[in-house]
């Protein structure tokens, strides 16, 4: 069911990216305005079908990194909060910009994906984990050059939102993690998983 869903998902990302440019710009996020529908459906459009492809990509190395140990309901639980979230930092610094693409949102996932590995490869969960600070450290720069991917996807790369959703993907793990600790029911600790005891006995 993981995969069916995943699957149906990357279909909508690429379908999306070719919606005209009147429509996405309705979808988009403006950081000026309060609470509305955008703050969702901005993360689900693209600047061009490029940028589509991108986020496709990287959302299929995440899942790769996700699907067999995360629960499916803590992924669509994230599918749902870490674009809001996203959305939340960025209308806060209130940049002036506009918004559009998943990037973000697949930071999120990615940290979620880091933290739950740490009870199936340490040693894995720590050399991703540095590679993700380490990019954020870059990406933070006053020097760093968020025009890169111009020519590529024609807009500039939104280097907040990969905070923010950084952000948003360590909240959520944590909240889930301290609910599993304490034995609420339908949370299922990481540390209690037959693929952990495996690695750990």
């Amino acid at each position: 069911m993981k995969h069916c869903g995943f699957m149906v998902f990357v279909s909508v990302l690429l379908l999306l990216g070719f919606l005209p440019e009147q429509q996405l710009q309705h979808l988009e996020l403006h950081t000026y305005e309060h609470f509305s529908y955008r703050w969702l459906s901005a993360h689900f459009i693209h600047l061009g079908l490029q940028h589509a492809v991108m986020n496709v990509a990287g959302a299929i190395v995440v899942w790769l990194l996700c699907v067999s140990i995360v629960p499916t309901g803590l992924l669509l639980v994230m599918l749902l909060l870490l674009p809001v979230g996203v959305s939340l930092g960025l209308v806060m610094t209130d940049s002036g910009m506009s918004y559009r693409g998943f990037s973000g949102a697949i930071e999120g996932f990615l940290v979620v994906g880091i933290i739950w590995h740490w009870w199936l490869s340490r040693r894995f969960s720590l050399l991703l984990g540095a590679l993700v600070a380490g990019k954020l450290i870059i990406e933070q720069m006053p020097s760093f050059d968020n025009t890169y991917l111009l020519d590529s996807i024609g807009g500039l790369v939104a280097v907040d939102a990969h905070l923010y959703g950084v952000g948003g993907g360590l909240f959520l793990a944590l909240v889930y993690l301290v609910l599993a600790y304490c034995n609420v029911p339908c949370f299922c600790a990481p540390w209690r998983m037959p693929w952990a005891r495996s690695r750990h006995r």
